[in-house]
């Protein structure tokens, strides 16, 4: 009998084991529009005056499996558009410290909460496996409302960049991506990540999570694989990323650009950055940087 009452608490402890590091990647605590917005007014990443000023709307979609999908559209009356992707835990606020870049330039803003953060509806996190379709929407919602002829690029910071570079599969308008600290395989930055963070004796719980959240979420991290998509795509790219980024290794960014044989690409390496932090730590380079890629796609067509 004693045995058998091991077994059993051996078996929970495995499982609730396996539910925490599941809600670790898949269910992810969100951050609140007020904290984020002070945060980054703190920063001095954004100015708030600046932001309330601009005439914004408010637009809500419908995503395939039916959640609604909050964005902000900025509209200054051009054929040019700029889509942001936010990370993990955030939402469109944090993106803002991007948005003036292009704004500043006559461009359009397009700002939307992924699935499950900010004001969109959602109970998982997919790492751009469904969130790539919920972007082929507000791609779609621009050609709807700017035509056919619109000039659109993608923004993507963390896990949205990893979606903008997933995007890639299905794209039929988006001319070019700007993918800022993205990884290039989910199974392998969860690998790194769970031998660092916790302990080599708890690797099984990477595959047992996997089953989980394919039961759950209905997805594989297998199946997120960004630099597959590099590899096999013409659209131009410009990969971001900090050298002090420990939270999504930098070298996948390099392993993304140099995996790429097709279109123009570009590599900024931000010194000093830790994650999603390139713009902090030198704002006029990385402006610089991404306008000389943005000029070069355009003049090119």
């Amino acid at each position: 009998m004693i045995y058998i009452s091991i077994i059993v608490l051996v078996i929970l402890g495995i499982y609730f084991l396996t539910a925490y590091y599941f809600n670790q990647i898949i269910t992810r605590k969100v951050a609140d529009e007020e904290s984020m917005l002070e945060d980054q007014v703190n920063r001095k990443l954004v100015d708030k005056e600046y932001y309330d000023n601009l005439h914004k709307e408010e637009v809500t979609l419908t995503s395939h499996d039916g959640l609604k999908l909050r964005g902000i559209f900025i509209d200054k009356g051009s054929k040019n558009t700029i889509i942001f992707c936010h990370g993990i835990t955030v939402g469109l606020i944090w993106s803002l410290k991007y948005i003036k870049i292009f704004e500043k330039r006559g461009w359009n803003i397009l700002l939307y909460d992924h699935r499950r953060h900010g004001q969109s509806q959602g109970k998982y996190s997919t790492y751009g496996y469904l969130e790539k379709k919920d972007l082929d929407l507000w791609v779609n919602w621009v050609i709807d409302k700017k035509g056919k002829d619109s000039i659109i690029g993608l923004h993507g910071e963390s896990m949205g960049a990893a979606t903008t570079l997933q995007y890639l599969e299905i794209n039929k308008y988006v001319k070019f991506i700007i993918a800022d600290c993205a990884f290039s395989d989910l199974t392998e930055l969860l690998s790194r990540k769970i031998k660092e963070d916790y302990n080599i004796i708890l690797y099984p719980l990477l595959h047992l999570s996997n089953l989980l959240t394919k039961i759950k979420a209905k997805f594989y991290y297998q199946w997120v694989k960004p630099i597959e998509s590099v590899k096999k795509s013409t659209i131009p790219v410009m990969f971001i990323h900090g050298n002090k980024d420990y939270f999504v290794p930098w070298d996948m960014s390099i392993s993304m650009y140099n995996a790429k044989s097709k279109g123009i690409k570009r590599l900024y390496i931000a010194e000093g950055a830790a994650h999603a932090r390139a713009i902090e730590v030198d704002k006029e380079r990385y402006e610089k940087e991404v306008m000389l890629f943005v000029e070069e796609v355009l003049k090119k067509g």
